[in-house]
């Protein structure tokens, strides 16, 4: 299905907007996107394999900075995301579809961070095999799609 030809000759408009339908909330690129899970304008996204080991298997290889974090407070209040920044008395996460969050330590019932990815696993299940490779030629790109 993800032949030379077949990326080829993609629609890398429609990847664009398939990019931004299900992957943009959470993954930048080239300026475009969410921040919660990694910038994908400097990644190996040359390497189709690359691009399906990730899609597929996204708790496979996890950088540490995007482990999932569950935090449960004292006030029975479930958090589950990134965590931004941490000082002594505070812990900043970002949780997709919400603003950024602060937790005060004090506050904290429990703390676990998880060898899951935010990721979830499926991607493509709910894509036709058109936008399956319209969206592999849009992040195989090497420029800005208008």
């Amino acid at each position: 299905m993800l032949t030379a030809q077949a990326l080829g000759t993609a629609d890398l408009k429609t990847g664009k907007t398939v990019f931004n339908k299900s992957c943009g909330s959470c993954h930048k690129m080239y300026g475009e996107g969410g921040i919660v899970g990694p910038d994908l304008t400097g990644s190996n996204r040359t390497d189709p394999e690359y691009i399906l080991m990730n899609v597929l298997e996204p708790s496979a290889e996890i950088q540490d900075d995007y482990k999932m974090v569950v935090i449960n407070t004292r006030d029975g209040r479930t958090y589950s995301g990134n965590i931004i920044s941490e000082n002594q008395r505070q812990i900043t996460m970002r949780i997709v579809g919400q603003d950024q969050v602060v937790i005060n330590k004090s506050g904290i019932l429990s703390r676990e961070v998880t060898d899951v990815s935010m990721m979830p696993s499926g991607l493509f299940e709910n894509l036709t095999q058109a936008e399956i490779v319209n969206l592999m030629a849009y992040l195989k790109t090497n420029k800005r799609v208008e």
